[in-house]
């Protein structure tokens, strides 16, 4: 089914029916003869005019009597997309030609107990085209033309798969093989009797004309896969299809623009708000980074105050241990306390030796050592010293 009006058309030798068919079923139907190509259009024309609603879509389906049918069994070894050109060049010897020259398609289906098979139409090129012209002037878009055995299947109540469908087709009885892909073999025979149909329900109320609508009703509902359209609807259509491609790639293209357009237009923007935001908050954000300043030498002050105050009781017990240890015979001509706690003591002693034993003895000093070697010295008074340099590490306090 489909949501929007589409008028079905099928197609015969003397006549056309229409089917109106929206989501609410049936709205419309009506028929029209004619008397050859010349007259087609008009009627096609005249019939989408009479249906009372707007129309765009319309499908039309060929009746047995304006369409040739044939299968192929089993099918050429072809690929799918060769399969039309294949029965195009071998028109001559599948179809007769009557005189005119034909449309043909094919494709290649599964038949029950076949296996694959070659499923082909050809109908005449001058009624296509009128047919064609006809929906043209209508203003109808045709979505597709086809044999009405593709379709015909839909009309009925619960179309079977697998199985023969007979319908009615004026003095003969059309047999359609349908297979898991849909129908693979059209044949007329002599009607003998009766068929007995079951149509669907849409098209079961109109009746006696049901047998006459079925094609129509069906191409309405229906998605064929054959399509007999001319050379010159097909370069048409593939025209239309690069212009709307086309359409498509520009729209594309612009909203793809307006995108990056808006994208650098925000972007701008939130860099102009921002910047503004920043320029009013600068006074406050200056104030706050002077503060910060202050406050880091604040930090930086009150931490050297503490790291004096802590070095300063290690120094003086330093001082006191080194006037316990150091005897009376001992000059100190130097002493200092670098900040990373590293001592060093000049002066004069008996023995240099003696002094730095001494000094390795205290707790507050590591790595104790002579900085150079011991040299002798004349002293006033008489006598003479060894001057020494030692170097030692202040402890840290526990």
């Amino acid at each position: 089914m489909v949501g929007r009006a589409v008028l079905g058309l099928s197609v015969g030798a003397a006549s056309v029916h229409a089917v109106l068919h929206d989501r609410r079923g049936i709205r419309w139907a009506g028929a029209a003869s004619y008397d050859g190509p010349a007259e087609l259009s008009d009627v096609i024309a005249r019939l989408a005019g009479d249906c009372g609603a707007p129309v765009r879509t319309a499908r039309i389906a060929l009746e047995r009597d304006v369409v040739q049918l044939r299968t192929i069994v089993p099918a050429p070894p072809l690929k799918n997309a060769a399969v039309g050109r294949y029965v195009a060049l071998e028109a001559r010897r599948l179809f007769r030609k009557n005189g005119v020259p034909l449309v043909t398609d094919a494709v290649i289906v599964t038949a029950p107990g076949q296996g694959r098979v070659l499923f082909a139409a050809a109908g005449p090129e001058p009624l296509l085209t009128a047919v064609l012209a006809g929906c043209a002037q209508a203003g109808l878009h045709v979505a597709a033309l086809a044999p009405a055995a593709e379709v015909l299947s839909g009309a009925l109540a619960a179309p079977p798969s697998g199985v023969d469908l007979t319908f009615p087709n004026g003095g003969t009885t059309e047999v359609i093989s349908t297979g898991p892909d849909g129908p693979w073999r059209s044949r007329l025979v002599a009607a003998s009797r009766d068929v007995e149909v079951q149509w669907a329900a849409p098209l079961a109320e109109l009746g006696d004309r049901a047998p006459h609508l079925a094609a129509a009703y069906a191409s309405a509902i229906g998605r064929p896969r054959l399509e007999l359209l001319p050379a010159s609807a097909r370069l048409a259509r593939g025209r239309d299809r690069r212009r709307r491609l086309l359409r498509v790639m520009a729209l594309g293209l612009a909203l793809w623009l307006v995108a990056g357009a808006t994208y650098v237009g925000r972007l701008g923007w939130v860099l102009r708000a921002a910047t503004n935001s920043l320029g009013r908050a600068q006074p406050a954000l200056d104030s706050a980074l002077a503060l910060r300043r202050e406050l880091d030498a604040g930090c930086a002050t009150l931490a050297t105050i503490a790291a004096a105050r802590a070095g300063r009781s290690r120094r003086l017990e330093l001082w006191g241990a080194l006037t316990r240890s150091l005897s009376d015979s001992v000059y100190l001509v130097s002493l200092t306390v670098a900040p990373d706690g590293t001592v060093r003591l000049a002066g004069l002693a008996p023995s240099a030796a003696r002094v730095l034993a001494q000094l390795e003895r205290l707790p507050q000093l590591s790595h104790v050592r002579l900085e150079g070697p011991a040299s002798r010295e004349a002293v006033p008074g008489g006598g003479e010293r060894e001057r020494f340099t030692i170097v030692a590490e202040l402890e840290q306090a526990p």
